[in-house]
């Protein structure tokens, strides 16, 4: 084949390449959210389990107001609300007891299965690289093979010219 004649498929051959490796690049990225967006939630599990600590303390704390200003308004002596708070406090530090540990074994579920995910993950990034490797190399040896069999096909065509 002469140096100035190009084979008219390598483009075609170049752009399926592109296509190809965009493919692969695209595939990574999907992955890479995938993981984000568990870790993410496994993260949004651990703020929700402080904004639920802080609203049981809150709520907590504003019963113990409702009472003072109950109280203040009464008579004094009339009523006494200590036990009454004080059996409050217990039933808030239980509720949040059960509470914390229900959240951290979910929480620690949460990030084993975002662990076990991104093994996951990463072992099937492993086996899409290896896949496109491998299509990427038949490719270039089709490539090859058609360059070859071009180059025959035009040195015949010039010598049936000739």
């Amino acid at each position: 084949m002469s140096e100035t004649t190009q084979n008219p498929m390598k483009p075609v051959f170049q752009m399926q390449r592109t296509m190809l490796e965009s493919s692969q690049q695209a595939t990574h990225e999907v992955i890479e959210a995938q993981k984000e967006a568990v870790a993410q939630m496994t993260e949004s599990a651990e703020q929700y389990q402080s904004l639920s600590e802080q609203n049981v303390e809150l709520s907590k704390k504003a019963l113990h107001a409702y009472f003072d200003a109950v109280e203040s308004v009464m008579p004094e002596g009339s009523v006494d609300f200590t036990e009454f708070e004080e059996l409050l406090d217990e039933q808030y530090d239980a509720l949040t007891e059960n509470q914390a540990r229900m959240l951290e074994a979910s929480i620690e579920a949460m990030e084993e299965n975002a662990d076990a995910f991104d093994q996951y993950a990463d072992s099937y990034t492993e086996v899409v690289d290896s896949s496109f490797d491998s299509f990427l190399e038949a490719h270039e040896r089709i490539e090859a093979s058609f360059e070859d069999a071009s180059e025959q096909f035009e040195d015949a065509a010039e010598e049936l010219t000739v």
